[in-house]
């Protein structure tokens, strides 16, 4: 479904206190004994606070921040704020050339156009001095820093010399950037949500064993290797991200807000001075040797704590301490020392207490024990120091590369498709809706060769729904429990009943996934993302939600931080350029910073905005329930709060009659449904209503949809079309009907009662009454769907029908397009979990 007309109350004020959660006293939870325990609690179920027994966080002292320090002489200059530049325009000019990702050498040229120099005449002529005074700006974040290292080989060379190999270690002090993000005003009027890190267990426990008073500064760090080099060569960057655990995860999601900052590019080699033999420990070796030196000042910080200037002025004790490790699976094995077969979270006690200590002894012999017990041989990990450091507990859940990629697309679509056959499957995803917010796959899933994650989180919103009458009722069950399992994973606030919910869906899985063995399609289970998943609830309970740590983020950080920056260069020594360019990035944005903060009532409009405002804000009610059950007109009574949308200011058709509403658009019932709708709202109204009465239509509705909290914390923007065919004209091709489905808050205690309170129908037509009746808001003409009864046993959704359709097609039949389902069809799943 579409949208769900008529929004849910509003969720309490959870906020505790505004400011950095330089170390947040209190934690919020849903109370367990208010929510039913078959679903995870509704919107606005009761919450209670827990607040730590103790001082935590305070600021023994107070200073000036060093963003104040450095543009408070500034604020103080009688001449231009924009210096260097001459002022704001040319200081965008300035961030947009630097920010757009061209070489220097593009930049040169453009700069040194006749239109540059004669007509905008800049104060910078050429690359030469734009970067000149980019560098003059103050700094924008702490300085890289530089380590040779130089790895003696095993292998001789042709003089029979041991073969050496110099490579370079770019990195930047992690107590200078958690000084920059703690020190940051633009974290400083967040608010903090809960569930967040705070709420943990592993904050809580390691609050209780530090001094009172002490401010807990949880680092999370972040690698993946990433290619630069897009079709041809081998260039690639090893980039390291660092942020902390006091800002809400949902600042630290935005790129835009740079709360991640680059920790450094780890050295990528071959090793080609090591044998074939030791090649790979060697690399291992190399790793944590590089993060083990990035991080040295961390281990007395850690272990002493100390002072640090925060974003409200408060000087704090702070004690930075490593609390996640966010990676796909083979660097999580490899920070973890074992190998990519075994778990790196389980830990195993051995039979016999001196098993340990065998080891060590074989290794030092020259055996290699450690491969019989999945360890790789790493001599000094770089965790072995850090003080309040559990590695194993570090590692937090990988939605993207687990659950969505992992488990649902390299293994439960798999089988399913295995089972059902690759034709039947195809047929079935071709045939889905066209919606702006489902992906189409045109020409079915089994021929695509390259995916993403955006992919593969549309296959799972109707995976179940198309694969129900192609697979076993036990199959059947999986995929439900898996695609459960995968959603309630992705919540971003959980409390005991919704990690009882996750768990029971782990639990069906495992009690119904026998049936792909009996059917000869999998040998057995031993797999390690889907041995992960059963650590998901411990890390929820110790660490917060898997929200705050999925690794889209890094893939998404890897642009910003490596590939704009390897594009800007000139492809040699493209590193140490990398690193300049971005130093530059941090320059321009922390003087906008500046800018902004002397007047922050000029923000920037993004685009999606400034289409917003052209449009006219109004408020949508449920329809009255005593129009026609077949078919009605919804409207926007003004004295009723409502869910906010927005309708064009000029109809897509003006002076449309009500004869062609009926022919094309399908309102078959439109003058008795609007009769009724007038006599119920307008007693007085003396439209003569014929078919050849003519009124504004519209193409679409926009909501801006409230989210419910357990599901997502952001505003949804959802689209309704009610547009009819249009035949092809000339190479013109032709464009399909679209009359979406949605959600009607059908009874005054829908609230209460969840999918039973609503009702499914198809939006025919958006329209306007004439001008000259003074009614304010727009109308809704709908074709109801039944109403939902008990939900189907095995894919455990409500089915609905439309109550005048005329559909006569099966489900699975193959003439069945997606222009053509929602007419065909006699039946449709709605999804209430």
């Amino acid at each position: 479904m579409d949208v769900e007309f008529d929004q849910l109350d509003p969720p309490p004020d959870t906020s505790m206190d505004d400011g950095l959660a330089s170390n947040p006293r209190s934690r919020a939870g849903h109370s367990s004994s208010t929510v039913p325990t078959n679903r995870p609690p509704a919107p606005g179920s009761p919450t209670h606070v827990e607040v730590f027994p103790g001082p935590a966080g305070e600021a023994h002292a107070h200073g000036t921040t060093r963003f104040d320090l450095l543009h408070e002489p500034r604020r103080n200059l009688g001449g231009s704020l924009y210096e260097p530049f001459a002022d704001q325009e040319e200081r965008e000019l300035a961030q947009t050339l630097m920010t757009s990702g061209m070489s220097f050498t593009t930049m040169d040229k453009l700069l040194k156009l006749p239109i540059m120099t004669t007509r905008t005449q800049t104060s910078f002529t050429n690359k030469r001095t734009l970067l000149a005074k980019v560098d003059a700006l103050p700094p924008g974040g702490p300085e890289f820093l530089c380590e040779s290292i130089t790895v003696h080989g095993d292998v001789k060379d042709a003089n029979g010399e041991y073969m050496v190999e110099e490579l370079e270690l770019f990195y930047r002090d992690p107590m200078e950037c958690v000084r920059e993000l703690m020190g940051n005003p633009a974290f400083r009027e967040d608010q903090t949500l809960y569930n967040e890190m705070w709420t943990a267990d592993w904050w809580w426990d390691l609050q209780s064993k530090l001094p009172s008073g002490a401010t807990i500064c949880p680092v999370i760090l972040a690698s993946d290797k990433t290619r630069l080099s897009q079709f041809s060569g081998d260039k690639a960057a090893w980039p390291v991200y660092l942020t902390i655990g006091n800002i809400p995860k949902a600042t630290r999601r935005k790129v835009s807000a740079h709360a991640n900052i680059l920790l450094g590019y780890l050295p990528i080699s071959k090793l080609k001075c090591f044998s074939a033999g030791t090649c790979k420990a060697q690399g291992w070796q190399l790793f944590h040797y590089c993060i083990c030196t990035i991080l040295s000042r961390m281990v007395n910080a850690g272990a002493s704590g100390v002072d640090v200037l925060c974003a409200d002025g408060g000087i704090r004790k702070v004690f930075p301490v490593l609390a996640a490790y966010v990676a796909n699976f083979p660097e999580q094995a490899l920070v973890a020392c074992v190998k990519e077969n075994w778990c790196p979270i389980c830990k195993c006690y051995p039979e016999d207490p001196d098993h340990i200590q065998h080891i060590n002894t074989d290794g030092a012999e020259g055996a290699r024990p450690c491969d019989n017990v999945g360890i790789r041989e790493v001599r000094q990990p770089f965790w072995e120091n850090l003080p309040h450091c559990d590695i194993f507990r570090c590692l937090t859940p990988d939605i993207l590369h687990q659950l969505h990629k992992g488990v649902f697309k390299d293994h439960l679509s798999t089988w399913c498709m295995k089972v059902a056959t690759h034709p039947e499957t195809d047929a079935r995803f071709q045939a889905v809706l066209s919606h702006p917010s489902v992906h189409h796959f045109k020409k079915g899933i089994s021929t695509i060769s390259q995916w993403s994650g955006t992919e593969y989180k549309n296959m799972e919103k109707v995976f179940v729904g198309l694969m129900a009458s192609a697979l076993p009722p036990h199959a059947l069950k999986v995929a439900r429990a898996v695609l459960d399992f995968v959603y309630l994973a992705q919540y971003p606030s959980h409390t005991t009943t919704t990690l009882n919910c996750l768990q029971d869906a782990l639990d069906h899985f495992h009690r119904y996934k026998g049936v792909f063995v009996d059917s000869k399609i999998q040998e057995h289970f031993q797999i390690p993302k889907l041995h992960m998943i059963e650590h998901y609830t411990e890390s929820i309970i110790s660490q917060g939600t898997a929200d705050g740590f999925n690794t889209e983020l890094p893939e998404r950080l890897h642009i910003d931080f490596s590939k704009v920056g390897y594009r800007a260069s000139s492809r040699k020594d493209f590193i140490i350029q990398m690193t300049r360019w971005l130093t530059r990035q941090e320059q321009l944005h922390s003087f906008g910073s500046f800018l902004s903060s002397l007047s922050p009532g000029e923000a920037d409009v993004d685009d999606e905005d400034r289409e917003e405002n052209l449009c006219r804000l109004v408020r949508f009610i449920p329809v009255p329930t005593a129009a026609p059950p077949a078919s009605l007109a919804a409207s926007v009574p003004e004295e009723t709060v409502g869910r906010t949308y927005h309708i064009a200011k000029r109809p897509g058709f003006p002076n449309t009659s009500v004869s062609r509403l009926i022919n094309e658009f399908g309102a078959t019932e439109f003058i008795p449904a609007l009769t009724a709708f007038l006599r119920f709202y307008l007693p007085r109204c003396t439209l003569d209503l014929s078919v050849y009465t003519r009124l504004p239509v519209y193409k679409r509705i926009s909501f801006m949809l409230r989210s419910i909290q357990q599901i997502d914390d952001t505003v949804i923007k959802d689209v309704i079309r009610a547009t009819p065919r249009v035949p092809r004209r000339g190479r013109t091709p032709e464009v399909p009907e679209h009359f979406d489905t949605v959600l009607i808050h059908y009874g005054p205690n829908a609230q209460e009662t969840g999918a039973l309170g609503y009702r499914v129908g198809r939006v025919r037509t958006i329209f306007w009454l004439p001008s000259r009746i003074e009614y304010p808001h727009p109308l809704v003409y709908v074709e109801w769907y039944s109403e939902f009864r008990q939900p189907c046993t095995g894919v455990d959704m409500y089915t609905v029908s439309p109550t005048q359709g005329k559909g006569h097609a099966a489900v699975i039949d193959r003439t069945m397009t997606t222009e053509n389902s929602l007419d065909r069809s006699k039946q449709f799943y709605f999804n209430n979990s």
